[in-house]
């Protein structure tokens, strides 16, 4: 659900100014940065120097910033390019060098429970922190002392309040507080113990200013300020050995989470201008204030800028560069949109919000200048639509408006934060560009065969020149060779029992019958402690997957599984709790193998099955549908499968790839498949639906795939977009079930039958190469690594072949509007023609975009709409969003 607003949520506690003394002019365009830390700069970029932006990173080891496959590659990702990839540079005699890629991360700001936004601050009085540093060797015998901390000695400060002032507030030395990140306890006590991440502050430090909450008229300045992670940090945090970055305003650090933009997780269209801020702090930190002995000089030529909240990273960084700002003229961006389904683009119908993330000072001060500026104002009050406004302002606030933000509407006719990536390529395709995380999926989000891929944005994607890569993952983070390696988030009883009975396994180029054997006797272990848990009840059940803070946040297990025994396969399926990730399609499709007469009873008792993302909300339709699934399956033929299929409502390990004969993954829609991938990694071939990533990687020799994707348009299931989205996505769904059914009943036949199948495919999957500097095979020939540096960052062509000119304004300019009174006398002088109205909009966009609408009475009130932007799909709903 899009929300967008909410109330008494505030970005920042800024100033408020009418007349600010930001000079701007009409030919200015620039956002008024404050810093005394400015110095001069050549603006040459470094093209061995790689920003990577991202709201999840993984390396950090805090359960927020690990939810999906988007952490997985905010963290490998540049610590691939920097371990394994050179640039070739050229130096100023002419000679060429190889320089080691420096990609450096940086990540939004946010703190668990921090509704002020200023700074936390972890209150370790009596522990210096050098002693917080863990100990060289980390073990059962040797723990890291302060791996956690207890809740209640985290402090949420006053927005302002340095250090040193709460220091002196709490009388503690400075040496025992410290700038933190901090994680949701593990419980609800006062002392439940909490993750975290230690920062240090950065001399890059400012103010963006921008359009103001409440008014057109004036501006609102949102200070920023870059925080290094500090080398003192615990055991789990990989990035603390690196340069790697927060970037903190106080809109962000009221988040709960890297994608919730407030403490309470709420997420209203208000977090995308806390993003767009975010992205104008970072353009001016990155381009203008580290190129200092400070940070190693540090000048990237090339941005990596991850999903929705880095969209618009290319507007604004051509709004400083048109507004005569070269700091970042040269710069590539490459915007990578890791999940284009419509719940993930970020829109909204309201253009007065939107154009608080796009807009800069100079458009307030045009705003004002407009004659019909109390209409605007009023307009922003109460909604462009409003009925509070008449027919006439209305149109005379679309005439000014609309040409301004032609360039972010979508195809429903919203405001769209993808549209802001979409169109700064198109405007200025030499120095950003967009694309997503796997080949097939590029082709999905700009096929009218597949249009939810990227709903309402299928054209504008068709539109521009995507570039894609591949992406890969590294095998040696899944840690099957170590028993004592955590299962799940740990300290729990599946983590505390694999010392005593998992198998742990690796391959080394000859054994992979060892590996299938291990992975065996991890399946009985595994099903053999659920079992025994089970039969204790619920509670046993529940703290065998998860540890105390996780039960009491709500994480169960739905039934149970009986002891797998020899002749028997286990089927694991995982991910995060989302539509997207289809588990109603395992647990229909497992449904309609149970019910398939062609295969006998006592087969189908030998499939069993294991599911587990979440935790879910309890009310999502998708969660009940996968329940009824489940209460179906228990009682389907007196309840002989009840212990065939459980449900883990709650984060599940990735290291069952090790503990199961096969996986099944039944995305609607897939980017890339991190799971997948950790499937092939553990050598466990898997079964998955026809999208996406998979279809890159899957064939006959290491898997299944469905006939078809899952999301082709309604009518190749007999209906049209007239059709609710529920009957829609049901005809998809039950189009998927056979086809899920028919894989299942073909891994027990492969297994059972065709044992050197099973251990070919095994094997090939188990030697593939998917780390992201040799995933060649499935990446059209070269590793995703030398894809984002030489096809897509153009590193290898050096700073010489970049184009530094000027870029051009993503947004257009705003439309003017006149009013011609004709009076013309008739027979008789009380009489009169009515009213023409005419609404001329001059801009450098096209003026009459988007489905909106001139009306003339002149002409009868009939609709005109600009035929070139009005081609859509023939399976898109044309929605009129005409005054």
């Amino acid at each position: 659900m899009r929300i967008n607003s909410v109330q008494g949520y505030s970005l920042v506690n800024s100033k408020k100014r009418v007349n600010n003394g930001v000079n701007v002019n009409a030919n200015s365009n620039s956002m008024q940065v404050k810093s005394s830390n400015f110095v001069k700069l050549s603006f040459t970029g470094n093209v061995w120097q790689v920003a990577s932006v991202t709201p999840e990173n993984n390396g950090l080891g805090l359960p927020e910033t690990s939810q999906g496959g988007e952490g997985v590659v905010g963290f490998e990702l540049p610590e691939s390019l920097k371990k394994h990839e050179t640039v070739r540079v050229k130096q100023a005699d002419g000679t060429f060098v190889e320089k080691s890629v420096d990609a450096r991360s940086f990540m939004p700001f946010w703190e668990y429970n921090n509704p002020k936004g200023g700074y936390k601050f972890l209150i370790h009085k009596g522990i210096k922190r050098e002693e917080l540093r863990p100990p060289k060797v980390v073990d059962k015998q040797h723990p890291a002392k302060y791996d956690t901390m207890p809740a209640n000695m985290f402090y949420s400060a006053n927005p302002g309040e340095e250090l040193e002032a709460v220091a002196k507030k709490f009388g503690v030395p400075v040496d025992e507080i410290s700038y933190v990140i901090q994680s949701s306890p593990n419980g609800t006590r006062p002392d439940s113990p909490s993750r975290y991440c230690i920062l240090e502050p950065t001399s890059v430090k400012g103010i963006v200013t921008r359009m103001s909450d409440s008014s057109l008229s004036e501006t609102q300045d949102v200070p920023y300020r870059l925080f290094k992670i500090s080398e003192i940090n615990p055991t789990y945090n990989k990035l603390k050995n690196g340069a790697n970055y927060f970037y903190y305003t106080p809109g962000l650090a009221k988040a709960s989470k890297p994608y919730s933009y407030d403490c309470w997780g709420n997420v209203p269209f208000e977090a995308e201008i806390v993003n767009s801020d975010g992205m104008r702090a970072l353009t001016r930190s990155i381009h203008k204030q580290m190129n200092t002995e400070e940070f190693g000089y540090y000048q990237p030529a090339s941005v990596l800028a991850h999903d929705r909240i880095a969209n618009t990273y290319g507007n604004h960084m051509a709004n400083l560069s048109s507004a005569g700002d070269t700091s970042v003229n040269g710069i590539k961006a490459h915007i990578i949109d890791h999940n284009t389904g419509e719940h993930y683009q970020g829109a909204t119908d309201n253009p007065m919000k939107f154009l608080r993330v796009v807009t800069d000072p100079s458009d307030v001060e045009a705003l004002k200048a407009s004659p019909y500026f109390d209409i605007l104002q009023k307009a922003d009050q109460y909604g462009i639509n409003s009925e509070m406004l008449s027919p006439r302002e209305r149109q005379i606030a679309h005439a000014i408006i609309d040409p301004a933000l032609d360039n972010f509407r979508d195809g429903a006719g919203n405001y769209n934060i993808l549209k802001t990536g979409i169109s700064s390529a198109r405007l200025n395709p030499d120095n950003i560009s967009v694309g997503t995380v796997s080949h097939t999926f590029d082709a999905e989000m700009k096929s009218p065969e597949t249009p939810d891929a990227a709903k309402f944005l299928t054209d504008d994607f068709a539109s521009i020149k995507t570039k894609s890569a591949g992406n890969g993952v590294t095998p040696a983070n899944m840690k099957f060779d170590d028993p004592t390696a955590p299962f799940g988030r740990g300290d729990n009883g599946l983590t505390r029992e694999a010392p005593k009975g998992y198998t742990p396994f690796k391959y080394n180029g000859n054994n992979i019958e060892e590996v299938i054997a291990a992975k065996h006797a991890n399946s009985k272990w595994l099903t053999n402690l659920i079992w025994n848990a089970g039969e204790k009840g619920q509670d046993a059940l529940n703290e065998l997957f998860f540890n105390k803070g996780q039960i009491a946040d709500g994480h169960n297990v739905m039934g149970y599984l009986s002891p797998i025994k020899d002749g028997e396969i286990l089927v694991f399926g995982f991910g995060r709790p989302d539509e997207q990730k289809g588990y109603v399609m395992t647990t229909g499709g497992y449904l309609d193998f149970l019910k398939r007469k062609d295969i006998p009873q006592e087969e189908k008792l030998k499939v069993k099955v294991l599911i587990g993302a979440g935790p879910w909300n309890k009310g999502d339709p998708e969660y009940a549908a996968i329940c009824n699934d489940l209460n179906e399956i228990w009682n389907l033929d007196g309840g002989i499968y009840k212990h065939n299929i459980m449900y883990v409502d709650g984060f599940t390990p990735n290291k069952f790839t090790g503990c199961c004969h096969y996986c099944m993954f039944t995305s609607r829609r897939e980017m890339y498949g991190i799971t997948p991938v950790e499937s092939k990694i553990a050598g466990t071939p898997y079964g998955t639906t026809k999208t996406g990533g998979p279809v890159d990687y899957t064939n006959s020799k290491n898997g299944f795939l469905t006939d078809h994707a899952v999301e082709l348009r309604p009518e190749r299931f007999g209906l049209t977009y007239a059709n609710s989205d529920r009957q829609i996505d049901q005809a998809r769904v039950n189009a998927q079930k056979p086809q899920v059914g028919r894989i299942f009943a073909e891994m027990f036949d492969e297994y059972t039958n065709h044992h050197d199948v099973y251990v070919a495919k095994s094997k090939k999957n188990i030697e593939e190469l998917v780390d992201w500097h040799n995933n060649a095979e499935y990446n059209h020939g070269k590793s995703a690594n030398r894809i984002y540096l030489d096809d897509i960052l153009e590193t290898n062509k050096g700073w010489e072949a970049r184009n530094k000119n000027p870029l051009q304004r993503i947004m257009g300019q705003f439309g003017e509007f006149k009013e011609d009174v004709e009076t013309v006398l008739g027979p008789s002088a009380k009489h009169s023609k009515p009213m023409k109205i005419i609404l001329i909009a001059v801009g450098s966009l096209a003026v009459l975009s988007g489905g909106y609408y001139i009306w003339k009475k002149a002409s009868g009130g009939k609709k005109h709409v600009n035929p070139e932007t009005q081609v859509q799909n023939d399976n898109k709903p044309k929605i009129d969003k005409a005054a």
